[in-house]
């Protein structure tokens, strides 16, 4: 006779739910166990990476460069900041360099446009930039120096030669890291592009590095000079295509201005783009 095909009953289909309860159950806890663990190693990771930063006292300037622990926090909270405070806009982003040597050559209207550049770089290409700050202000000017921190600043005092400055820069350079400098060699006094000094053309003969021209605008409204607060001015800025030039040992004069035109001439029609 045929065998008989015993049907399930009510209390079979009890324990089969049961079953898939408890088994359902058991892996939403571990996923919940993984993802808590996932989140406390980064929370671990971030307090280790901002230690040296925030709890240790006159760690830097120690060195010509500070080991970049605020990539961790500089391109989340920084940006953050960026976005929603100043609605930050960035233009051809894709020309900052992503491995190799490089330098930055930026308009300068305030104090936030190391931070902002450093960001935007952080956040682009995941590298860190350095810039150079007088260290007079930055030994005075205690939001002066915050900002230089964050921005990876290298002191560099007014006495010393140019030279010193620019070898500082090419040491850099050397080490295939991305360097910001500032042509003006200071901040702007009117919101205006001031006219440009000879260093970041003796640095692009003397080394061959591209230099990438950046116009910023926006800062000066936000934070200019003899000011303590900071505004919620939009702030935009604009990369342009990188500027290549042959080593030459001994440059004259005349090729020196003609360069340092050429470099302020892309970024103030950048600046006009923008502005």
């Amino acid at each position: 006779s045929p065998s008989k095909i015993i049907p399930f009953s009510r209390y079979n289909i009890d324990l089969l739910f049961i079953f898939l309860k408890k088994t359902i159950t058991n892996l939403w806890n571990n996923y919940n166990r993984l993802k808590y663990s996932m989140a406390l190693r980064k929370f671990q990771n971030f307090l280790k990476n901002i230690e040296s930063d925030i709890f240790r006292i006159n760690y830097y300037p120690n060195s010509d460069l500070k080991s970049y622990h605020l990539k961790y926090w500089l391109t989340f909270i920084v940006n953050l900041y960026l976005k929603f405070y100043h609605r930050v806009d960035v233009t051809n982003p894709e020309y900052i360099p992503k491995l190799g040597a490089g330098v930055i050559a930026s308009n300068h209207m305030s104090h936030l446009d190391g931070i902002i550049i450093n960001a935007v770089t952080a956040y682009h290409t995941r590298r860190k930039i350095n810039f150079l700050a007088a260290e007079d202000v930055y030994n005075k000017n205690f939001l002066f120096r915050f900002l230089c921190d964050l921005g990876n600043t290298i002191p560099v005092q007014r006495s010393t030669s140019d030279r010193v400055a620019l070898l500082k820069v090419i040491k850099l350079l050397k080490k295939d890291n991305l360097v910001g400098l500032f042509p003006e060699g200071q901040r702007s006094r009117d919101g205006k592009i001031g006219e440009g000094k000879m260093g970041v053309a003796i640095m692009a003969l003397k080394t061959g590095t591209p230099i990438i021209p950046l116009a910023i605008n926006g800062t000066f409204q936000a934070f200019p000079r003899k000011t303590k607060m900071i505004k919620p001015e939009k702030v935009k800025l604009k990369f342009g295509s990188p500027l290549k030039f042959s080593i030459e040992k001994k440059p004259d004069k005349k090729r020196i201005e003609d360069v340092t035109k050429q470099i302020m001439n892309e970024i103030k029609k950048l600046y006009n783009d923008i502005n």
